[in-house]
C-alpha cells in the first residue's frame, strides 16, 4: 500500500496524483480523528485555541508523514 507513495505520483484510478497531496489528505483525516477523540475525551477544555490546534496537528502529521514516505 505505501509502495506507491515511493514514486513522484500515485494512481488513483486513472488519474496520477501527486505524493504530497496523498501525504496531506493523510495527515488532515489523522488530525481530524485525534482531535475528535480529544473532544470525546472532555480534554478540549483546557485548550484555549481548539482550530489553532486542529492546523498545529495537521502541519505535524503532514511534516512527518512526509519525511517518513518522501520519495
Amino acid at each position: 500500500m505505501f509502495s506507491s507513495l515511493r514514486s513522484a505520483q500515485c494512481l488513483l484510478g486513472d488519474f496520477l496524483v501527486p505524493w504530497e497531496i496523498a501525504i496531506g489528505t493523510i495527515g488532515f483525516l489523522v488530525a481530524w480523528i485525534i482531535l475528535v477523540l480529544i473532544e470525546q475525551l472532555g480534554w478540549t477544555r483546557y485548550l484555549w485555541n481548539i482550530p489553532l490546534l486542529f492546523i498545529a496537528l495537521a502541519i505535524l502529521l503532514y511534516s512527518t508523514l512526509g519525511i517518513c514516505f518522501a520519495p
